[in-house]
């Protein structure tokens, strides 16, 4: 009985522990990424509440904007859809926040269509291509950034990447972006490691 009860506590709590601990390693690993010059910046979305970015999609935006600033980009493709849950697309809210950040708005192309990182890269991949840019660095959050650079090195993207750094509030997402990961591994989307 002693057993059964213990199995039952101990296997949550080494889960947990595990996904802790891989997602830390996620955010290490993105924090390696070092952008190497390129035609465009591609940043990726997420949550926005109307024109109001969340603050990882703001973190991601400021490093976008420095890399513009310092010459590393000439372009910026801003790229993610609307999701159930806002009332604009956001890269309509990235594109707006980057304008009133200095960027022209000449430079900046939208990606409204994409609902999740494999349509982000496939569909910005797309629009690169109609744009003639060769070369890109994607944006996008530390724990993030592996499996987006998987994806593009995948779609056969010549990218490099820029991490957004995460705080501790965002750990929980650096614990479900293991999951993600594992899941396109598993769909052939991307490789484990």
């Amino acid at each position: 009985m002693w057993t059964g009860i213990l199995f039952v506590a101990v296997v949550p709590v080494s889960l947990y522990l595990l996904l802790r601990r891989s997602g830390e390693l996620l955010i290490a690993r993105g924090n390696r990424a070092i952008p190497v010059p390129a035609d465009v910046g591609i940043v990726l979305g997420a949550y926005t509440d109307g024109y109001h970015p969340s603050p990882p999609l703001t973190k991601r935006l400021y490093v976008a904007l420095q890399l513009y600033r310092q010459g590393l980009v000439r372009a910026l493709i801003v790229s993610g859809g609307r999701g159930d849950d806002e009332t604009v697309t956001e890269s309509k809210s990235m594109k707006r926040f980057l304008i009133i950040n200095g960027v022209p708005s000449n430079v900046i192309f939208e990606e409204r269509a994409s609902v999740d990182t494999w349509e982000n890269i496939r569909n910005s991949s797309a629009l690169m291509r109609q744009l003639g840019f060769q070369t890109a660095i994607i944006v996008t959050s530390d724990y993030h950034l592996p499996r987006a650079l998987a994806v593009a090195r995948r779609l056969h993207i010549d990218v490099s990447g820029c991490p957004a750094p995460s705080g501790s509030r965002e750990k929980r997402f650096a614990m479900r972006e293991v999951l993600a990961r594992i899941q396109y591994t598993l769909q052939g989307k991307t490789p484990l490691v």
